[in-house]
């Protein structure tokens, strides 16, 4: 039972917390036509589960070097000893081959976007905090992804409200990594792992809002152009986040705020299920 804990450790199956911030963004791109089967909702969401397990797994055998120099990240399995190198990555293997097996149950437009985008991306963001002084850009960009991942299965393309709502996911991703960026910010700054609030410095909660205004005036102008009436109502619930997530970050209370953004992803997977499915309340 030890073993199998470590195992669930490693995939951070008892802090679900970035795998809901993964799903939201994916039901979105479930949700934002009328149309899907519940096939592809359990893809999506299994998809989720496994695509958010391997890139724990990865990061953590990356990282397994600089986890246990960090007070927040040396309970990890493998930075305190209780897996080896070779069972994660047998373990991540394992995980890698069920995500293919799911995969290959979609359409050759999702397969090339995974194989060509996403999983690249997976990889080389572990590795993205050492060269780039503001790796939250490449988690937004590659966790971002579920979205238009998740509209190509049940449309087998990519439309023009998927890639808006896309981009405006990557500013809301790099908005509340870099609060958890800031929890980690004096280990960081010791072993030399790069972060945006290090970039900014005192400037960074500053900065931070810049980049969450942006995510809630392009989801603001989606609702207006695609006349969401809802979703209008919504963006006022965006707003008070916003200033919420300020509050605590002025409080140093990093992860709260970071953990918030999940109401954020919930309220809008949820405003566009009611704005588009018609035929489940029919």
């Amino acid at each position: 039972m030890n073993k199998l804990g470590a195992y669930l450790n490693l995939i951070r199956f008892y802090n679900p917390i970035g795998f809901w911030l993964l799903l939201w963004p994916a039901l979105w791109g479930v949700f934002i036509e009328p149309g899907f089967q519940l096939e592809h909702f359990a893809i999506v969401v299994l998809g989720a589960f496994l695509t958010r397990s391997l890139g724990c797994a990865i990061n953590d055998i990356l990282d397994r070097n600089y986890d246990s120099k960090v007070e927040r990240t040396k309970g990890r399995p493998l930075a305190n000893g209780d897996l080896s190198l070779m069972q994660a990555l047998i373990f991540a293997t394992l995980i890698g081959i069920t995500c293919i097996v799911l995969l290959l149950q979609t359409n050759s437009f999702t397969i090339h976007i995974v194989f060509t985008l996403a999983i690249p991306l997976i990889i080389f963001y572990p590795l993205a905090k050492r060269f780039i002084g503001a790796p939250q850009l490449i988690l937004g960009i590659t966790f971002g992804l579920s979205l238009p991942i998740s509209y190509s299965i049940i449309h087998s393309n990519i439309n023009a409200d998927a890639l808006f709502l896309y981009l405006a996911c990557i500013f809301w991703i790099i908005a509340y990594d870099s609060y958890y960026a800031l929890s980690d910010l004096e280990d960081d700054i010791k072993i030399n792992i790069n972060s945006l609030p290090q970039l900014f410095g005192d400037s960074a909660l500053k900065v931070i809002n810049v980049f969450y205004g942006l995510f809630v005036l392009m989801i603001t102008l989606f609702a207006f152009y695609n006349g969401y009436e809802i979703l209008k109502i919504g963006v006022l619930f965006l707003i008070y986040q916003g200033y919420y997530q300020y509050q605590l970050g002025q409080d140093h209370q990093y992860i709260q705020a970071f953990k918030s953004n999940s109401h954020v992803g919930l309220v809008i997977a949820m405003i566009f299920f009611i704005e588009n499915q018609n035929e489940f309340f029919s």
